[in-house]
């Protein structure tokens, strides 16, 4: 049988390859389920509601901005001590009503004392566990000169409510993450598994050219 010469392993290496690129590269994206790509950021008293900055140090009175929630009607937020244990009681909750855009917002929150918290943000349609992004209230005297009960305010297309109990969170700082991290995770992972293929498919056309370019060297069939 007459062996196919250098050239010719090497095109057929290359299309390989080249297919592969393709159908990886063409795959299509995932699903985004409504609220996926949406976030929650916190807003300083004076910042404004539409800016989507995100600003983890506030003062007593705050608030939460939400944005991209599209096809979702309704978040419904809560704020617990960072970081939390079971049965920790709620600084804060209330829901935003979302307009078209799932765009919306609170009006201002006060009564939380100095420390370090999360806020956790559900809708109804969600899957998994609930979105959080953690922030630091720094608030000595509490907004009336203690620690006050926690409250949310009526803002634009948002409704604020909840009872702090005056007492700062407990423990060291914890980690927190933003809405979409784990979206990212995934993204980053599959993208490493068709590297590795298309990489693994090249390695081997690779190991032919050169086996075969030796055994010709050689005199060999």
């Amino acid at each position: 049988m007459t062996t196919p010469p250098t050239r010719a392993l090497l095109r057929a290496a290359l299309a390989t390859l080249a297919l592969s690129t393709v159908t990886l590269g063409g795959a299509p994206a995932a699903f985004a389920a409504p609220g996926d790509n949406g976030d929650v950021k916190v807003h300083r008293e004076n910042t404004p509601d539409t800016n989507q900055a995100n600003e983890p140090q506030v003062g007593c009175i705050f608030k939460f901005s939400a944005f991209n929630f599209v096809g979702v009607p309704l978040l419904n937020w809560n704020i617990v001590a960072q970081p939390s244990r079971p049965g920790d009681p709620s600084f804060g909750n209330g829901s935003i009503t979302l307009d078209a855009t799932g765009n919306g917002f609170t009006g201002p929150i006060s009564g939380v004392p100095s420390g370090m918290y999360k806020v956790e943000w559900t809708w109804g349609t969600m899957n998994g566990a609930p979105k959080s992004k953690v922030f630091r209230v720094h608030c000595p005297d509490g907004p009336n000169g203690n620690g006050g009960n926690g409250n949310g305010g009526n803002g634009n297309g948002g409704n604020g409510g909840g009872h702090g109990h005056g007492r700062p969170p407990h423990g060291p700082v914890g980690a927190g993450g933003g809405g979409s991290a784990q979206l990212a995770a995934e993204d980053s992972s599959a993208f490493g598994v068709g590297t590795a293929v298309a990489a693994g498919l090249a390695g081997t056309a690779g190991l032919v050219l050169i086996r075969r370019s030796r055994r010709r060297a050689n005199g060999a069939a």
